[in-house]
C-alpha cells in the first residue's frame, strides 16, 4: 500500500524512497516485529480463552506432558504480522508476492484446521489425517506447477519456468513437464520437514528465518533490474523477484516476534497452523526464485529431521519392524539422550547458520 506513495514523488520529493526495495525492506522488518509484539499478548491471551491448548504426550522415557495447557496456534500471530507487513510495504502487483501470500493463507488453513480438530478431540494424536494432509499439498503444488510452466500464467519465460538449477552448475537441468512432478513432491516434501522440526520452544522459527535470508539474498541477485548482476554469477535473471526481498523481510520481523513468546519456556506454541505455512511459505519462494535444491542445503535441520522420521517410520518400523531411533523426529532421541531442551535447540541453531552459510557458498562455487 505505501509502495503506491512512489507515484507522488513529484508532489513530495522523499516519497520516491518507497520505490526502493531496501527502503521498504527495513519498513516491512520493523513493521512486523511491532505487529507481534503488540499483539501477541491478546493474541495468546484469545487462543487461551478459546481453549486452544496444547494436550501434552508423554512417550517412553520422555515425558514432555509438561508443555500441557500452553496455548498453540500461534502461527496466527505469525501470519497476522506477515500480513500486516506485507499490505503496506509489498507491490501487491508483483505475481511472485502473490503466490507466496496465496501460499501462506492456503497451508495455514491446512494447520489451522488440523488443530483445531486436535483441540476438539482433546488429543494431539486426533488431528487432520496424514492422507487428508498430502492430498492438500499435492493439490497445491500441481496448481502452482501448472501456473508455472504454462506459458501466459508464468512469471518467467518457457526455458527458465521448466529448468532445474543445480548448485555447483552453471547450466541447470531442463526438465520440460516432467518438471510439474518435482515441483508436488518438493512442496510436499518442503512443508512437512518444517512441520516435523517444530517439536521443542524456539526449535523451527530460527531456521525457517535463516533460510528465507538465504533465499532472500538469492532473490535479490536473480532478481536485480540491472541483468549484469545475476549474469556476473551466472544465473538467469528473474525479472519480479527483487519484490521478494521486502517479503522476506516482513517474514524475518514476524519471525523474530514470534520467538519473542516462543523462546523457552514457550508462552505460545505455533502448532501445524505455523508449522505447515512455514514450510508452505519457503518452499514457494525457493521454487519463485529457482532455488529449490538450495533450500536442502539451508534446510539441513529441516531435512535431518524429516529424514530421521522417514528412516523410522518406512524403513525401521515397516521394513525391519523396530525402533532405529528412540523416537523420531531426532530431536527427541537427543532429549532421550539426557540433553536438555534448550541445549538441543541453540544447537540446532548454529548448525542452522552453519547450513546457511553453505548454501550462500553456492552462490560463487558454480
Amino acid at each position: 500500500m505505501l509502495y503506491l506513495l512512489r507515484h507522488l514523488e513529484e508532489s513530495f520529493g522523499p516519497f520516491r524512497l518507497f520505490g526502493y526495495w531496501s527502503f521498504r525492506s527495513m519498513g516491512a522488518v520493523v513493521t512486523a516485529l511491532a505487529v507481534s509484539l503488540l499483539i501477541g499478548p491478546l493474541v495468546i491471551r484469545l487462543l487461551r480463552r478459546w481453549g486452544a491448548r496444547d494436550q501434552g504426550r508423554a512417550f517412553g522415557g520422555l515425558n514432555v506432558a509438561t508443555k500441557e495447557g500452553t496455548p498453540t496456534m500461534g502461527g496466527l500471530l505469525l501470519l497476522v504480522s506477515l500480513f500486516a507487513s506485507c499490505l503496506l510495504w509489498c507491490d501487491l502487483a508483483n505475481q511472485q508476492v502473490r503466490i507466496v501470500l496465496a501460499a501462506a493463507l492456503y497451508f495455514g488453513g491446512i494447520g489451522a484446521f488440523d488443530d483445531i480438530l486436535k483441540i476438539r478431540h482433546q488429543s494431539n494424536e486426533r488431528g487432520l489425517a496424514r492422507h487428508w494432509k498430502y492430498a492438500a499439498q499435492i493439490a497445491f503444488g500441481f496448481l502452482v506447477g501448472v501456473l508455472f510452466l504454462t506459458a501466459h500464467s508464468s512469471p518467467y519465460g518457457h526455458e527458465v519456468a521448466h529448468t532445474l538449477v543445480v548448485p555447483l552448475w552453471s547450466k541447470g537441468l531442463y526438465l520440460g513437464w516432467a518438471y510439474l512432478l518435482f515441483v508436488v513432491v518438493f512442496m510436499v516434501l518442503a512443508s512437512n520437514s518444517v512441520n516435523l522440526t517444530d517439536g521443542l520452544d524456539g526449535l523451527a522459527i530460527v531456521p525457517a528465518m535463516l533460510v528465507a535470508a538465504v533465499l532472500a539474498v538469492f532473490a535479490f541477485i536473480v532478481g536485480n533490474p540491472d541483468p549484469a548482476v545475476p549474469q556476473k554469477l551466472l544465473f538467469r535473471p528473474l525479472p519480479g523477484c527483487d519484490e521478494l526481498v521486502v517479503f522476506c523481510a516482513a517474514f524475518l520481523g514476524a519471525g523474530a516476534g514470534f520467538l519473542w513468546f516462543n523462546c523457552h519456556p514457550a508462552s505460545v506454541f505455533m502448532g501445524d497452523t505455523g508449522s505447515l505455512a512455514l514450510g508452505g511459505i519457503l518452499g514457494t519462494l525457493a521454487l519463485l526464485v529457482k532455488q529449490e535444491l538450495v533450500f536442502f542445503i539451508a534446510g539441513g535441520i529441516f531435512v535431518v529431521e524429516a529424514g530421521s522420521s522417514f528412516i523410522q517410520d518406512y524403513i525401521g518400523l515397516k521394513l525391519l519392524g523396530r525402533r532405529i531411533f528412540f523416537r523420531a523426529p531426532y530431536h527427541h532421541s537427543l532429549m532421550h539422550q539426557g540433553y536438555s531442551e534448550t541445549k538441543v535447540t541453540v544447537r540446532f541453531w548454529i548448525l542452522s547458520a552453519i547450513f546457511a552459510v553453505m548454501a550462500l557458498a553456492t552462490l560463487k562455487v558454480r
